[in-house]
């Protein structure tokens, strides 16, 4: 959704987000990130389920990694499922052991 609303007129940097939450009416614009789900859904990719459970391991988590919520409940969903790969750009899972964080290009 981020990516998407980038591409139009105005969408620069850290100022994205902050205009998605002030102007609801750009998000009701945007379809790419629809699609993508889509695609997803009707791939052969699993899509997991975060249970209370995992969601009680992920708030320990933050607290040992220094990490936000939802990379926390990414964090525990990996652990449970024992991955140890993850695509992602985000480098605050480097500080995790364990974790090979595979940046995407």
């Amino acid at each position: 959704m981020v990516i998407e609303a980038g591409a139009l007129p105005g969408g620069v940097g850290a100022k994205i987000l902050n205009r998605l939450k002030q102007q609801p009416s750009v998000v009701q614009q945007l379809t790419r990130f629809q699609v993508a789900v889509e695609t997803v859904l009707q791939s052969r990719i699993h899509v997991l389920a975060i249970t209370g459970a995992l969601a009680s391991a992920a708030a320990t988590l933050s607290q040992q990694h220094g990490l936000l919520t939802n990379d926390a409940l990414i964090l525990a969903l990996m652990h449970h499922h024992n991955l140890a790969l993850l695509a992602s750009h985000d480098a605050d899972f480097d500080r995790v052991p364990g974790i090979t964080r595979c940046a995407l290009i």
